[in-house]
């Protein structure tokens, strides 16, 4: 009532007096309320919800007179639950009212109140703030704690996988035990020894392993690091040794596996003790693959710029509950533009076309952005947008409509350019269109070489694209046959006469940039269908005990495609099945990226029949990680058969490599690394 006086005094005073109170009223009503206002609007909505009392309610006045705070708490990613977060944190504010007079404990126990309903009792998180509060104003956590933002305060407060190393207890263990530089906590976890069964035979997948010692220890992370464990073990010691310091880091699953993950500098994450690409991390907002995590990384790089998403985004909201429907889809498309790694503001846009029934061309407006804002760098993300949301809008069925389908399912391929920031999903991402696209065998054998030729040269991609190719076709010869000739057309080959010859030839585009990435899926898939092309290796040299450690691994050499080697018979070399290299470049090496890291007991070398001596005064070099080598074994008097035995000596690799320093040549049919797998 009294703007609405004032608007009428004002019309009067200024003599506009064609403007009546009715048309004045109207006029306020289309107004848009400022970004300020509408913050306020939300966090009182959100404290009314709370229904907070007593000293609680004194908590909300603050909370409620402080922009900063509430920006804070609301764009610093998703808020799982409004209400208990609200709750809790206002718990935090009853334990140390003075919290919001520094910025780093008003930050920290804001990410304790949005990160605790998810897992920890109201106490428990109260206890987590005390704990980070107290520490830093002692000085004893991580330098980087200090200049953490609220976002990778998170992480801090969220903890690991295995509760026991949460508590108070544990943590203060590891705060006075493991203190190391961010990048050194990658290393964390072998602080603990890796034992499959503890002292009295008991094997850690019972439950007795810990039991006799859990009143041994002062704390579940000491009893861990003195008793021992395996990877899930190990890697929750290792993440919550940097939680404790104040360094952000998180648990991560894999298959068969346990891993983790450290914030090693600003914005910088780096997996620790990690075997495959495909991670599940624990500690998640949107989606839990490792792509997922670097995409929320990404999107809190910039205050500056999550802060203003989160204004379109309230912005969108008020307008869609006024029913202003275009203008809200023109803020968000606006935004979405602008901000386009601000997930909520994609899944706003989409909620308003849903519940406003959106047009075709609305869809496809929505879709074209996501392509052209995500797809280059955050394709997983990207795809789960579109396949999840979109394409029940934008892809028509029927015979009639196919056309239209097959040229928005390429869409998606013509946008990516690779991986992105990480390995994802990619195969089953193509067989869901070709789901969508039609049941005709022909024609989605069709539309996969369509998908190949958008990435023919992208290494990353197409070995992907083909393994999808062949799941499909199966053993229908005359339909291999087809699609092969489809795939040899978008690499620019006329060798369509056999499979074996295309497959080659495809070979000899991909194996290297496969091992030169490390890329154990491509350069296993590729080159076992190049083995088709060239017979098995006949000699059968004497193995060593175990496994065979280089199988499933890469080969890469010196000078890969010269005039002499054999780029298609690589994969061969490192498997039982025997294949051929030569190196043409001085140094001369040839490195084996093990299929399984292990202890080695010996290294099996079959030469190719002559000029056996270039391997004289070469070294047989081992490597943890690939970039610090030891020497251990130099050969002389070389033979084609070379067997190196490692028994007894106690070395364990994840690479093994031959470097000739003396001439430009090694030229192996057999590189082959044997022991025991080590987890």
């Amino acid at each position: 009532m009294a703007y609405t006086k004032a608007l009428l005094t004002l019309s009067i005073l200024s003599g506009c007096l064609a403007l009546t109170l009715p048309a004045a009223v109207a006029a306020a009503s289309r107004e848009l309320p400022d970004a300020d206002t509408l913050l306020l609007e939300t966090a009182t909505a959100a404290c009314q919800q709370a229904e907070l009392s007593g000293q609680a309610a004194a908590f909300q006045r603050e909370f409620l007179a402080n922009a900063t705070w509430q920006r804070e708490f609301f764009d610093s990613g998703p808020i799982p639950k409004v209400t208990e977060s609200i709750q809790f944190l206002a718990a935090i504010w009853e334990s140390d009212p003075e919290v919001a007079s520094t910025p780093v404990n008003r930050a920290m126990a804001t990410a304790c109140g949005l990160e605790g309903p998810r897992k920890y009792s109201v106490e428990t998180t109260v206890e987590r703030y005390q704990y980070f509060k107290k520490h830093w104003e002692d000085g004893r956590l991580n330098d980087m704690y200090e200049k953490l933002s609220l976002f990778e305060r998170r992480f801090l407060a969220a903890g690991v996988q295995h509760g026991h190393f949460n508590t108070i207890d544990s943590m203060e263990y590891q705060l006075a035990e493991v203190c190391l530089p961010a990048e050194r906590y990658t290393g964390a976890c072998w602080y603990a020894g890796y034992r499959l069964h503890n002292a009295f035979g008991d094997s850690i997948h019972g439950p007795l392993y810990y039991r006799p010692f859990r009143s041994s220890w002062t704390s579940a992370a000491e009893m861990v690091r003195h008793v021992g464990g395996v990877c899930g073990s190990l890697s929750n010691f290792g993440a919550a040794a940097a939680i404790a310091n104040g360094v952000p880091a998180l648990t991560m699953g894999e298959p068969g596996h346990c891993a983790y993950a450290v914030m090693t500098s600003p914005g910088n994450w780096s997996p620790a003790y990690s075997l495959s690409w495909q991670r599940g991390v624990h500690t998640s907002f949107f989606g839990g693959s490792w792509g997922w995590h670097l995409f929320g990384v990404a999107s809190q790089a910039s205050q500056e710029a999550a802060w203003q998403a989160g204004d379109f985004r309230r912005r969108g909201e008020w307008l869609l509950a006024k029913k202003r429907t275009k203008e809200a889809l023109d803020t968000l498309a606006e935004a979405t533009r602008q901000f386009p790694l601000d997930y909520e503001l994609w899944q706003t846009r989409i909620k308003v076309l849903e519940e406003t029934g959106g047009t075709t061309q609305d869809w496809l407006a929505v879709h074209d952005d996501v392509l052209g804002g995500l797809g280059k760098d955050y394709p997983e993300v990207a795809w789960h947008l579109i396949h999840s949301h979109i394409y029940p809008h934008v892809i028509p069925s029927g015979e009639a409509g196919f056309e239209v389908r097959r040229e928005r399912l390429l869409a998606f391929h013509q946008a990516i350019t690779g991986w992105g920031v990480s390995r994802w999903g990619f195969a089953g991402a193509l067989q869901h269109q070709q789901k969508l696209l039609t049941d005709d065998s022909a024609k989605r054998d069709a539309f996969v070489v369509a998908a190949f030729h958008a990435h023919a040269d992208d290494a990353a991609l197409a070995a992907a694209v083909l393994e999808a190719g062949f799941a499909s076709v199966g053993d229908d010869a005359a339909r291999r046959q087809q699609f092969l000739e489809g795939i040899m057309e978008a690499v620019g080959s006329n060798e369509t006469t056999a499979s074996a010859d295309t497959i080659a030839a495809l070979a000899r585009r991909l194996l290297p940039e496969a091992a030169s990435s490390g890329d154990k899926t491509t350069f296993q898939f590729i080159g076992r269908l190049a083995s088709a092309s060239y017979p098995a290796c006949d000699v059968s040299p004497d193995i060593f005990p175990g496994m065979l450690l280089s199988s499933g691994g890469t080969l890469a050499i010196a000078s890969p495609g010269n005039r002499y080697d054999a780029v298609e018979q690589h994969w061969g070399v490192i498997e039982p099945y025997g294949g051929f290299f030569h190196t043409d470049a001085q140094p001369a090496f040839a490195t084996v990226r093990l299929g399984n890291f292990g202890r080695l007991s010996g290294v099996v070398i079959v030469q190719r029949p002559s000029h056996i001596g270039r391997l004289n005064g070469a070294k047989l070099q081992v490597s943890v990680d690939g970039e610090t080598w030891s020497d251990i074994y130099t050969f002389a008097n070389a033979q084609r058969i070379e067997r190196v035995d490692l028994r007894g000596r106690n070395i364990d690799a994840g690479y093994v490599r031959v470097l000739q320093e003396n001439g430009p040549s090694l030229h192996f049919n057999r590189f082959l690394v044997f022991g025991e797998k080590q987890n």
